[in-house]
């Protein structure tokens, strides 16, 4: 039986991890408030990641116990058993690991190399299953890397597997910054599923550098993904990625399978107004031109 669709909205991680103005706790609470409100039962909350590396996420341990009661489906990154722990305390069922499939792109996010990452994120599976959660799995750099251009399909494959060891609950192909094309997406789709023996629940977690991110969401639906991620208003990037473009955007996301006949559960209306709060209040806290040249 084909699975139904998942949307998962990463707007409160991965939308606001390089924002040009820093949102407070209250206020990430209430985006996580909305997003449930609206229609999302699945949504990745925060980042358990030392704050010296993503700055703008320093609250994950104070705003998880806020918002775990809301949903059965939240989850965070988590890059490492110290991480676990941290979801684990605050109360969150699940992780998302994260590995790069191209070595310089892996180095600039993570400052190791890949194979050092994957033992890492074996120790951390291993660990987090051991507590009962669920691990996810995420491939950055999956078609693109800022550094090294185009990334081998063996490098993605490689990557699938090695989660496929670790046991991870879905796996997510990232298209880092936003140049993947629909022939692109079917490729490594069709070839991790190959490799992985059609064992894992694929989804696709795209950013939208060159307008074609809803063809590739229609690729991959077509090819029986159902797992997609988003962020409000395009928000989002990576820090470590020169040139990604913004998360594709959840309500054109959530309009694109509407139309098609595809039902979300999502209010678009609710959605539209937490979208302009959100960036309300991202606009209130722009460094003043004196912080910025600091």
């Amino acid at each position: 039986m084909t699975e139904a669709l998942v949307i998962t909205d990463v707007t409160p991680r991965d939308g606001l991890q390089d924002a040009s103005g820093f949102v407070p706790l209250e206020d990430k609470i209430a985006l996580v408030e909305g997003l449930v409100s609206a229609g999302f039962a699945h949504v990745e909350v925060t980042s358990f990641v030392h704050p010296l590396r993503i700055p703008m996420l320093p609250d994950g341990d104070q705003l998880v116990p806020r918002v775990a009661h809301l949903s059965k489906h939240l989850v965070a990154l988590a890059p490492n058993i110290k991480g676990v722990e941290r979801a684990i305390t605050a109360g969150l069922p699940a992780v998302m690991l994260v590995a790069s499939a191209s070595e310089s792109h892996n180095q600039a996010n993570l400052n190791r190399s890949r194979q050092d990452t994957l033992a890492i994120l074996s120790e951390t599976a291993r660990y987090a299953h051991s507590r009962e959660l669920l691990v996810h799995g995420a491939i950055s750099a999956a078609f693109e890397c800022p550094f090294e251009g185009w990334v081998p399909v063996a490098n993605v494959v490689e990557m699938a597997q090695a989660y496929r060891e670790m046991g991870v609950t879905t796996l997510n192909l990232a298209d880092t910054l936003g140049t993947a094309t629909p022939k692109m997406v079917k490729e490594r789709i069709h070839a991790v599923r190959e490799a992985t023996d059609s064992s894992i629940p694929l989804g696709l977690h795209l950013h939208d550098r060159q307008g074609w991110a809803l063809a590739n969401v229609a690729m991959a639906y077509e090819w029986d993904v159902r797992h997609f991620e988003s962020a409000l208003g395009g928000l989002g990037g990576c820090p470590y990625a020169p040139g990604a473009a913004g998360n594709v955007d959840t309500e054109k996301l959530v309009a694109f399978f509407e139309a098609q006949g595809i039902t979300t559960g999502v209010d678009l209306d609710k959605l539209a107004i937490l979208r302009r709060q959100l960036l309300n209040v991202i606009a209130r806290h722009l460094p003043t031109p004196e912080e910025g040249a600091s």
